[in-house]
Order: C-alpha cells, then structure tokens, then sequence
C-alpha cells in the first residue's frame, strides 16, 4: 500500500470518527449513543474530540493533496478490442501521458456491450486518478438510453479531455460493386432483406449512424452487430458482409473504400468521398473520443491530467500516429468537453426516439 493510499485510509476513518461521535451533539440524545460517545457525556468534551477529528481528516487531505501525482503506475481502461483505431490511438495517448508524467499508463482492454463493460468498471474504481478510461464518449452518451439496468449513468464520469472525434464511412472493400451510395441504395431496393451490414455495437456511433442512413434511404438491410472493428473488418474485407460503417481509420492498408462519409465537411483522408450532408441524408455527430475518470476524482489530480493530455495530444508522436489512421487530434480542456458531451448524450436521446430503437 503506498503513502497516498495510507493517508487516504487515514482520513476516511477520522471522518467516519467524527461523524459517529458529532452526530448525537445536534440531536440533544445519547440513547442508543456509541461507546465512543458514551466516553465523553459532556458536550464541550464531545465537540473538542469531534472538531479535532475533523481537523486531522483535514490534515491528511492536505497530505494527500501535497504527494505528486501519479506516484504509482495508473490502469488505463479501453473498453473496446485490441487492435482496432480506438485501441492503436488510446494506447498512443496513455504512451504519451507516461512520458509526460515519469509513470506507466497500462492499457487495459475491457471490450464488450458497446464498451459498457469497460466504463462500469470505471464508475466502481476509487476516484483517485489511478483508474482511468481513453476511449469513445458513446458508453457514456448513448448506452444510458439504449441499454437495460446499466451499471452506471451519465453523471458517474468526469471528463478530463478531447483527443480527436472519430468520424465514420460506409465502407465496401476493393471487390465490392458498388462504387457511389447511390448504386448500393438501388440495389438495396431491389433485394429488401438480401444485403447485410455491419457497425460494432448496439447503439454505437456506426451503428445509430448506419441506422439513420438506412431509415431516410428506406431500405430494408440486415445488421449484424459485433463486438468491435477487429472482429467486423474481416468479414468486410472476405465478402460476407455487403458494407460495414466503420471508422475512416479503418481503411488505412486494408483495402476498403469508403462510398460516403458522416460528417459535415470532406474527410481530408478521402477529399472526393461525399459527405451524408451532401447526398441529402441526415448526419450523425462524430464519435467523441478523450480521456476519463470517475467522479468525485481530486481536482488537482484532474488538473494534472488536463494540462498532460494537452502536451500530449500536441505532441508530434501522437500527430504523427493519428494521421496514419486519418483522424485529427483535438485537444478540448475538461469545461468544454464536459459541455459538448452533455449536448451529445441530449442529442442522442432525441435520435435513439427517432429511429425507434429500444432498450436491450
């Protein structure tokens, strides 16, 4: 157990302390009273012992405040599958965070259930800034309304900060026929139930993005959900699915090309892929994607990461990683990333309302 975690203990037991010997002053009873209660019946001598606890709690407060940040190694959790953009960018960052701060961040893969595995397991950890997640905002903004007895909700994480927002495609791989939307659309239309296409989770970005694309083109296609890009971009590539919505990350040397891009404005990474906007179809946001605590965490230990994951999303290391998988980084302070994801997880109650899906 190191010294933070001593004194923390330390403090966490003087107020419990306190609180069981201050509690029957203000109640004017000593029926039913502790024993500790019961070895002071004066009220001088019960407030001295109290007010002292409670400036001792006080003390190891300051003491924990004062010990640097990070003093031992920190669990970074990536709630998706090694391998894909998410994971190779999330272990780029924490790599950075390291070097920054003189500890390791170790990565830690907790995929499954649209990443709500994984961000559980952040809201049960200590607030203490030694259980982090990187990862996409979507287990915090979109499960609370898609998934059933979630173990967490939307106020059980505090931001620390944006890294990038994760755009996606439809993606057909290099054999596929369909070189525009719109031939894939047509085709669609003539065999309703024929096609089959792919996103990584029940109520992710690619799937609620895919989702909205195939209710405003009217087609009837079949989805077929899976656990994350790793498992999805296989079965694209060999064939066996017509299209998957996926990342732009995901078509760097693996042979898939996008027909259509979510987003507002050309992806820079395939300047002639028309964007959703442009083709008369509706837009969904891009996956928000930065870094996370659990609630009640130190706000000197949140400034210490704020201000480290600005470096490092800065850095030429991390620059250099994501524009290998066509994405951007976008370093956005934790009052402006705690803003837009509220609009987010507002925004995204609306659309899950729109497109009918339910809870699972």
């Amino acid at each position: 157990m190191t010294w933070q975690r001593v004194a923390m203990k330390a403090r966490e037991t003087l107020i419990k302390l306190s609180r069981a010997i201050s509690a029957p002053i203000y109640s004017g009873s000593y029926k039913g009273a502790s024993p500790l209660v019961q070895l002071f019946p004066s009220w001088s001598c019960m407030r001295i012992v109290a007010l002292s606890l409670s400036a001792a709690a006080a003390w190891s407060n300051l003491a924990l405040a004062q010990e640097k940040y990070p003093a031992q190694p920190v669990t970074t959790i990536v709630p998706f599958t090694a391998g894909g953009g998410v994971d190779i960018l999330s272990r780029a960052l924490a790599l950075e965070l390291g070097k920054l701060l003189g500890q390791s961040f170790i990565v830690v893969n907790r995929d499954g259930a649209a990443g709500t595995i994984g961000f559980a397991q952040l809201a049960q950890a200590k607030p203490d800034g030694y259980t982090i997640a990187i990862s996409p905002a979507t287990p915090m903004t979109n499960s609370p309304h898609l998934t059933k007895n979630l173990a967490y909700s939307f106020d059980s994480f505090v931001p620390v900060c944006a890294s990038f927002d994760n755009e996606f495609a439809v993606l057909v791989n290099q054999a596929s026929p369909y070189r525009t939307l719109k031939e894939l659309v047509d085709d669609a239309k003539a065999k309703p139930g024929k096609l089959s296409w792919g996103s990584v989770g029940y109520g992710s970005i690619p799937h609620l993005s895919g989702a909205a694309l195939v209710k405003a083109a009217s087609i009837e296609v079949n989805n077929i959900p899976y656990r994350g890009d790793a498992q999805m971009l296989p079965n694209l590539i060999s064939g066996e699915l017509t299209f998957g919505v996926g990342a732009m990350s995901s078509i760097a040397g693996r042979g898939l090309r996008p027909l259509v891009v979510f987003s507002e404005k050309r992806h820079p990474g395939a300047p002639d892929v028309a964007t959703v906007l442009e083709l008369g179809y509706p837009n969904v946001a891009p996956g928000l994607n930065g870094v996370f605590a659990t609630r009640g965490t130190p706000e000197a230990i949140l400034d210490t990461l704020e201000k480290t994951c600005e470096q490092a999303v800065r850095s030429e290391t991390y620059r250099s990683q994501s524009e290998k998988l066509h994405q951007t980084p976008k370093f956005e302070g934790r009052v402006d990333f705690a803003r837009r994801l509220r609009a987010d997880f507002e925004a995204k109650a609306r659309l899950v309302k729109e497109l009918d899906l339910k809870p699972q």
